[in-house]
C-alpha cells in the first residue's frame, strides 16, 4: 500500500511532528489546540491505511480455477481487481478495461494474469517450480488473489480433525496423513452455450493426495441430464498449465470416456483439472439439448474418497450461434519434402503450418504442441523454438511425454479475420543426432493449437484446407481419404522426415 504524506491535512502532520520533537511551552500551547486530532488520527490511522488502497472489486474470494474460457461473476470480479493496478491492466481502452471489464476469460485477460503471477513469481511461481506465468488461476495464484482482496477479518478455523483433514491416529498423541487420493469439487463454471465446432469446460475436479504420490491411471466421465451423446465429438483432460494428459477421448456405448494417460499427484499435493468438450461439427439434430458431464470414476494407485459421481456445468446446445475457426495449409518455411541435415547444423525449419482466421471473429493464438516422433532423443536436439512473425518462442518438454514440445505465445497473438500467420518449429541438431531422423508432427486436431476466438470467448477449430494426405503422408494434414473432406486423421499434421548426417571430416594442409 501507498502511504502518501499528503493524503493527510496538514494540521494532523503537525501534531505529530510536535508530539515527536522537544516539548517546550509554545508547543505546549499548541499541542493542546489540537490534541484532540492527535487522538483522532491514532484511532483513524490503521482504518485509512487498511482501505486508502482497495482493489476494485474488493474484498471478493475466488473459489475455482479460471481459464481462457471461463465465465461468470469470478472472471468479472478478477477483471476488476486487475484493472486496479497500473502492472495488471488487462487494458487501457476498449474491451476489459477499467469500467469495460466483463465475465468472459479471454486472451487479455490472461496476459494480465500472467503479469500478476511473475509480480508475485515468489510466491506463485516458484512453489510450483515455473519460471514464467501461465495464465491459468490455479490453486497457487488463487491463494494469492484471495490474500490481497480479501480485507475483512476471517473468523478462526475450526481445529481440525481427523476427519476433517484425512488422518488417522499414529500412536497416543500424533496423527498421519492417510493414503489416499481424495476427490472435490472446486465450483463449475457457470451455464453456457454448446455452439457447434467450439471446444469449451463442462466439469472440474480437484485431486488431493494424502501420505503418498498417487499415480492415477484412468479418469471416467458420463454423459447424463436431457442430451445426446452426439453433440460431443471426443473430449481432452487438461491441467492447471493448460497442457493436455494424453489423448482425446470419445463416448462409448455406455456414454462414457475414459483418459488412460498415467500422471502422478504428488503427496500432499493437489491439481485441479478441466475436462473440455470438443462439440459437433452439426448441431442441428441436438438444439436446445442440456446434456451434463459428470465423474464417474477415478482409478489410481491410493483408494478414492469423495463423492461420486461429481457433476459439471449444465450448458445447452445452441445450433445457431456461428462462432469463429481456421483453416490450416502447409507453410512457406516447411521443407515440404523429407531432407538431409548435419550434426551441429543450427536453426534447422524443422516443420511449419499456416493458420488462417476465418470470417466471424478474430481469434488469439495461445499456445502450440509439437509431437517428436522421429528416432532421435531429447538429448540429440537442442534450441527449439516456435517461430511466428520472425518472434522465436521457447519450446519446453511437457511433463507428460518427453516427445511433446509446448510453447506458450505470451501474449497471445491475434489473427485478424481473414488474415494469415506462419507457425514453424526449429532448433540445433547435436553431434549424437547422428543417423538418426527428426519429425514434428501435431497430434490432435484441436488439443494442440490453442486458438480462442475474440468475440464470443470459445476455444475453436483448426480446420485442414489444402496441402492433405491419408495415413503414411509428410509435410501433410492427414485425413480418412486425403481429400479436405474426410475425416481427420492422427497425427493431424504430419511434418516432414528430416535424416541426420554425421557428415564427412575434411582438412587442409600444406605441402
Amino acid at each position: 500500500m501507498r502511504y502518501a504524506q499528503e493524503s493527510f491535512p496538514a494540521d494532523l502532520l503537525f501534531a505529530i511532528r510536535t508530539i515527536l520533537n522537544p516539548m517546550n511551552e509554545s508547543t505546549l500551547v499548541r499541542v493542546g489546540c489540537c490534541w484532540f486530532l492527535v487522538l483522532a488520527i491514532l484511532l483513524v490511522t490503521p482504518f485509512y491505511f487498511a482501505f486508502a488502497d482497495t482493489p476494485s472489486g474488493c474484498p471478493y474470494s475466488w473459489g475455482q480455477n479460471l481459464k481462457v474460457g471461463s465465465t461468470g461473476s469470478d472472471v468479472l470480479a478478477l477483471q476488476k481487481f486487475l484493472n486496479s493496478n497500473p502492472e495488471t491492466l488487462i487494458s487501457d481502452s476498449g474491451a476489459g478495461s477499467p469500467g469495460n471489464e466483463s465475465n468472459t476469460f479471454g486472451p487479455r485477460t490472461k496476459t494480465a494474469v500472467i503479469k500478476f503471477q511473475e509480480k508475485y513469481a515468489s510466491e506463485i511461481l516458484i512453489p510450483a517450480e515455473l519460471s514464467k506465468g501461465t495464465g491459468t488461476v490455479g490453486i497457487g495464484t488463487r491463494a494469492k488473489l484471495n490474500s490481497l482482496c480479501v480485507l475483512a477479518v476471517t473468523p478462526p478455523a475450526p481445529k481440525p480433525t481427523p476427519e476433517s483433514t484425512g488422518q488417522v491416529a499414529a500412536g497416543a498423541n500424533a496423527v498421519a496423513p492417510i493414503d489416499v487420493l481424495a476427490v472435490s469439487d472446486p465450483g463449475q463454471s457457470g451455464p453456457t452455450l454448446i455452439p457447434a465446432s467450439a471446444t469449451l469446460p463442462v466439469l472440474a475436479f480437484t485431486l488431493s493426495a494424502g501420505s503418498k504420490n498417487v499415480v492415477v491411471r484412468e479418469i471416467t466421465i458420463e454423459r447424463t441430464g436431457l442430451g445426446s451423446d452426439g453433440a460431443f465429438l471426443n473430449f481432452g483432460l487438461w491441467d492447471e498449465q493448460d497442457l493436455q494428459i494424453g489423448n482425446v477421448a470419445a463416448f462409448n456405448s455406455l456414454h462414457r470416456a475414459v483418459f488412460r494417460k498415467p500422471f502422478t499427484i504428488s503427496a500432499g499435493t493437489s491439481q485441479t483439472l478441466a475436462v473440455l468438450a470438443n462439440a459437433n461439427t452439426s448441431m442441428t439434430n441436438y438444439d436446445g439439448q442440456r446434456p451434463v458431464i459428470q465423474l464417474v470414476g477415478v482409478n489410481a494407485t491410493s483408494p478414492v474418497s469423495g463423492g461420486l459421481p461429481l457433476r459439471g456445468s449444465l450448458n445447452t446446445v445452441n445450433s445457431s450461434l456461428i462462432v469463429g475457426g481456421a483453416d490450416a495449409t502447409l507453410s512457406q518455411y516447411d521443407p515440404g519434402v523429407a531432407i538431409t541435415r548435419y550434426i551441429n547444423d543450427k536453426n534447422i525449419k524443422f516443420a511449419g503450418i499456416r493458420i488462417t482466421a476465418r470470417s466471424p471473429e478474430d481469434i488469439t493464438l495461445t499456445n502450440i504442441i509439437w509431437t517428436q516422433s522421429g528416432t532421435v532423443g531429447g538429448n540429440d536436439i537442442t534450441n527449439i523454438n516456435t517461430v511466428v512473425n520472425d518472434t522465436k518462442y521457447p519450446a519446453s518438454v511437457s511433463p507428460y511425454s518427453e516427445k511433446e514440445y509446448v510453447s506458450y505465445f505470451e501474449p497471445g497473438i491475434v489473427i485478424k479475420k481473414g488474415n494469415t500467420i506462419d507457425v514453424y518449429v526449429q532448433g540445433d541438431v547435436l553431434p549424437s543426432a547422428a543417423n538418426r531422423t527428426v519429425e514434428f508432427d501435431i497430434r490432435d486436431i484441436n488439443d494442440e493449437v490453442s486458438l480462442v476466438g475474440n468475440t464470443y470467448g470459445f476455444s475453436v477449430w483448426l480446420s485442414p484446407k489444402g496441402n492433405t494426405g491419408v495415413a503414411g503422408s509428410h509435410s501433410a494434414f492427414i485425413t480418412s481419404d486425403g481429400t479436405t473432406d474426410g475425416t481427420t486423421g492422427t497425427p493431424f499434421f504430419a511434418g516432414p522426415i528430416i535424416t541426420v548426417s554425421g557428415g564427412a571430416e575434411t582438412s587442409i594442409g600444406k605441402n
